[in-house]
């Protein structure tokens, strides 16, 4: 292959049934949202850079110009997007959206740097009932498009706060974060000073487990009173979320969140034997000059979201003549077949249908299965 033919790592051309999948799936979710009330928005693929990311692409520019880069994350423009266009707009608001989003570096679970992000939120109401919206229409459209053995993680910043604010060392921090993300309880015991800490940490350990076994759980440790508080929201959540089958919900107090934004309870779908979130989701503010307002949301990136879909290929694709009456086509699409009109001699039909991976012909007024 020669290197015009070449791209970046990371980066691939779509040309699979895999791109009609993801197409069919966005439309899916997107539709969800729709259908109860939340508004579509676009935004653009540039924005202004302010040096709030290190993962971005940085878009060249003359020393008095100012700088452009990609977006890596939808979100943020949806907080731009709120404090500016919808800023004298009644609350709450409720706006859905999808887009590519790029990278400039990839990870372990996810090395593609470009992907097609999905998402929805809800701004300008604290609300519990927001949250129980946002996770009940994620859930929903998840399912609706075939992902199967669904986990739900819920957790909250506020739990691992106080702990976080008394370790004055930045190095000392950023270890017992790793430590406490590999559940190491030996080693971020060791870093912590206070006693009283080290007993709140060793509670939300504990605590970790089923939604089913909590109540059992909190009842034979001491927290204090924000933490039961914020406990008792995540319950709430909990038991208005209509799960379905082998579906769960799982707590894990000790979860720290990689993003800056989120300030509160923090949601993460997963699925069995998918490497890689699902989707994820939580509360955050939108910050203004004098006053904030609260807002949760709701992503998912489409990469694995076809990697975790249980549903196959059903589409039936079937090869026609050109010439074939527009009545037919109505009738074939209403039995859900994909159209290809062939433009060449009939009497190759058999063989072009195989060619463009038919998987049925029309001809002499008949369907029939190659």
């Amino acid at each position: 292959m020669d290197n015009k033919s070449l791209i970046p790592e990371g980066f691939k051309d779509h040309v699979d049934f895999n791109t009609n999948v993801e197409h069919e799936y966005k439309n899916k979710i997107i539709n969800i949202f729709l259908s109860n009330g939340f508004d579509l928005v676009k935004a653009p693929l540039l924005e202004f850079y302010k040096n709030n990311s290190e993962n971005v692409f940085i878009i060249e520019s003359k020393k008095k110009e100012p700088k452009l880069f990609l977006r890596d994350d939808i979100t943020p423009q949806i907080i731009r997007i709120i404090s500016s266009r919808y800023k004298n707009k009644i609350r709450p608001i409720k706006l859905c959206y999808y887009g590519e989003v790029t990278r400039k570096k990839g990870s372990m679970l996810r090395p593609e740097r470009q992907f097609l992000q999905v998402g929805s939120e809800i701004i300008g109401t604290k609300s519990i009932l927001a949250d129980i919206e946002i996770i009940s229409l994620a859930y929903s459209s998840l399912k609706e498009i075939g992902i199967k053995n669904i986990t739900l993680e819920l957790t909250s910043k506020i739990f691992l706060e106080e702990i976080f604010s008394k370790i004055k060392s930045f190095k000392s921090l950023k270890k017992l974060k790793q430590f406490i993300k590999q559940k190491d309880i030996k080693n971020s015991l060791a870093l912590i000073e206070y006693n009283d800490h080290k007993l709140l940490l060793k509670c939300l350990f504990n605590l970790t487990g089923s939604y089913r076994d909590l109540d059992k759980k909190i009842n034979n440790v001491k927290l204090p009173y924000s933490l039961i508080s914020e406990i008792e929201t995540i319950k709430k959540i909990s038991k208005k979320i209509n799960f379905k089958n082998n579906d769960q919900i799982v707590i894990d107090f000790t979860e720290i969140d990689n993003k800056n934004y989120h300030d509160g309870i923090k949601f993460t779908f997963f699925a069995k034997d998918v490497r890689g979130e699902v989707a994820s989701g939580g509360r955050y503010k939108i910050k203004k000059k004098e006053t904030e307002e609260s807002a949760v949301g709701f992503t998912c990136f489409m990469d694995t979201v076809l990697r975790a879909s249980s549903f196959e290929n059903n589409k039936k694709k079937i090869l026609i003549p050109f010439e074939t009456v527009d009545d037919i086509k109505i009738k074939l699409r209403k039995k859900n077949f994909i159209i290809y009109s062939f433009l060449g001699d009939v009497s190759d039909i058999r063989a072009s249908a195989k060619n463009n991976l038919c998987t049925h012909i029309y001809e002499n007024n008949k369907i029939k299965k190659i």
